[in-house]
């Protein structure tokens, strides 16, 4: 039986870099790994794992039905494993309808909580989705968000609720009794050998400096940013021009209106606070 690693994130927030390292790191390879071969950091919201693990269709079951078995799923996961699971998570932390943690404590190694500005995150969630940046602000504020949702057709995923980007990180840093590790996004850029080693070690991975060098020049944004424009990316939703973007931090600055800014900011700012993207005053951080 082996244990899981939860990597879970509001969407663009960093969550496919981190898993883009960990196969580079694990696989430790004299060239970067493909970016279309991951083998860490498998979705918790595959709907043909679900379908493999339980024995049913997932299609045939409502939400609330699903959610009360994915916690047996996971164990059943675990069980079957012989070494960690590295898990994608793009789910609020919650409970089931009969009160069951949906990820459970008894598989979990640990929870990596990755967490970005939500003021850089605009842009980046308006291309993944192919929106305007009004539009994405107002997701992010919506408390009934999920993904997966909509029932006129099948999706490769199972329903996944997250609430607003300000209930998401609170669900995960605040809610869950899991050993929970939060990963800034702005540290991976700006301290990668710090913030990416402090991943090695949380994970439970022997940690290597030559090794963690070589895996953060291999997930690097040029490198992957190169894999895509070559072959593309399977991640990429058909309607958006690009999964990785610009990689960078305080874009937001150049990209979003004063009163865009101020309503990120009205939106989630006692979170912003806690997480340092908002001074004392209310004003945003720039890094």
């Amino acid at each position: 039986m082996s244990s899981i690693v939860w990597l879970a994130s509001y969407p663009k927030s960093g969550n496919t870099w981190v898993r883009i390292f960990l196969n580079n790191y694990i696989l430790d390879e004299t060239e970067p790994a493909n970016i279309n071969e991951l083998e860490e950091g498998i979705h918790a919201c595959t709907r043909e794992l679900f379908d493999r693990l339980t024995g049913i269709e997932s299609s045939d079951l409502a939400p609330k039905e699903i959610d009360r078995i994915r916690p047996w799923m996971y164990r059943q996961w675990a069980a079957e494993s012989s070494e960690t699971l590295f898990v994608k998570v793009h789910d609020a932390w919650r409970c089931n309808e009969v009160g069951e943690p949906i990820f459970p404590e008894a598989t979990t190694k640990t929870a990596v909580y990755i967490i970005r500005n939500p003021l850089d995150i605009v842009a980046s969630l308006a291309n993944h989705y192919s929106i305007d940046k009004d539009e994405a602000i107002n997701t992010l504020a919506n408390e009934q968000h999920g993904l997966a949702q909509s029932t006129n057709k099948l999706h490769r995923q199972l329903p996944q609720f997250m609430g607003s980007w300000h209930h998401h990180v609170t669900s995960w840093t605040e809610s869950t009794n899991l050993p929970v590790y939060v990963l800034r996004y702005e540290d991976m850029v700006q301290n990668p050998s710090e913030a990416f080693g402090s991943l090695v070690n949380v994970v439970g991975l022997p940690l290597a400096d030559d090794r963690l060098d070589k895996a953060i020049r291999f997930s690097a944004f040029d490198q992957v940013k190169e894999q895509e424009t070559a072959v593309g990316f399977a991640e990429k939703l058909p309607d958006a021009p690009s999964f990785f973007r610009q990689g960078k931090v305080g874009g937001w600055q150049k990209e979003l209106t004063p009163v865009q800014i101020n309503a990120v900011c009205h939106n989630h700012g006692e979170v912003m606070k806690k997480f340092g993207y908002l001074d004392s005053n209310g004003n945003p951080v720039v890094e």
